[in-house]
């Protein structure tokens, strides 16, 4: 599962790791929100969000924890 990559980056440094992940592996905006729900959606992490005062859509992610098994 590709999650699986993001939980390694998280082992390793932290959620500024896997921050850091989405933005390299998703430069375009649109691409890293995407990206950034179905992380959500997963259940195993805790996503900010925020949304933009001119579409109300989100325009911005980032995983403040993560909630799976830290084992």
């Amino acid at each position: 599962m590709a999650e699986d990559v993001y939980v390694q980056a998280y082992r390793s440094g932290g959620v500024e790791s896997v921050n850091a992940m989405l933005k390299k592996q998703f430069p375009n905006e649109e691409s890293r929100v995407h990206a950034t729900e179905q992380l959500e959606e997963s259940g195993q992490w805790k996503i900010l969000w925020h949304r933009s005062s001119r579409t109300g859509k989100r325009d911005l992610g980032v995983v403040m924890e993560y909630l799976g098994d830290d084992a």
